[in-house]
């Protein structure tokens, strides 16, 4: 679904950013994306979006990601911004739900439908019609994954999706992300939800693959971690042993 080939990319055309990115992601793949900041993982999604180019080549289920291409690949992936103030653009929820199945073509009654459908599975009915700019930060936060996820793209990248969440919207993003059938690349400094979601990690360092595998197996490797300026998630702190999703 995903695949980098050799991609670099510089800021100010010198000091790579990422550097020589090289990796593969299967459909229906659910790979963290760790490191600490400064690390690349923002740039790295930016530049799938083709909001950045870069050298080498990224391709997004077969289609290489070019100017040419972006409409299509855009349509293909779902991105779940860190700030939700800057994907939250309508005035209110259902407005910014039913803007893109809309965008794509939908009749109205089956975008509404998609909208009501994941207000639902989300628990967020309530915010259905309300204002964005009156939402609290994690109101607006789950809102702003709802509306992805109205779109049903064939794969969702999310940046820092558990930012501003409280306790009993954070288990609620973790339960939906795992019954999502969608390739997803979740980038998040929580690695207690990427335990949780994920079931391969890619751990960024200065830009370079520092290391790819399980993640229960590179989450629970401490002096990797640490060497790369990481902390044990949470949960294996204590103990060792998967959090449970109860």
């Amino acid at each position: 679904m995903i695949e980098f080939r050799k991609v670099s990319f510089s800021y100010d055309g010198e000091r790579p950013v990422v550097e020589n990115l090289s990796f593969t992601i299967e459909k229906g793949e659910s790979v963290g994306l760790i490191g600490a900041n400064g690390a690349g993982k923002s740039t790295l999604m930016k530049l799938l979006l083709g909001l950045l180019s870069g050298t080498g080549e990224i391709l997004i289920d077969g289609l290489p990601v070019t100017k040419k291409n972006l409409p299509s690949i855009r349509q293909k992936l779902g991105f779940v911004l860190q700030d939700s103030d800057n994907q939250m653009f309508m005035p209110t929820v259902y407005e910014d739900m039913i803007f893109g199945p809309r965008n794509y073509g939908l009749s109205k009654d089956e975008a509404e439908r998609r909208v009501d459908e994941v207000l639902s599975q989300l628990n967020l009915t309530s915010l259905k019609h309300r204002h964005n700019h009156k939402l609290s930060g994690g109101e607006k936060r789950m809102a702003a994954i709802a509306t992805i996820l109205a779109m049903q793209p064939e794969a969702i990248l999310m940046d820092e999706p558990s930012t501003a969440l409280d306790p009993v919207n954070r288990r609620t993003v973790i339960r939906t992300v795992n019954a999502l059938p969608q390739t997803k690349l979740i980038a998040s400094h929580d690695l207690d939800m990427i335990l949780d979601t994920c079931d391969r990690v890619i751990l960024l360092a200065n830009g370079k693959i520092a290391a790819d595998g399980k993640a229960d197996v590179l989450l629970r490797d401490q002096a990797l971690l640490e060497a790369n300026r990481m902390e044990l998630p949470f949960c294996l702190q204590g103990y060792h042993g998967k959090q449970n999703d109860t």
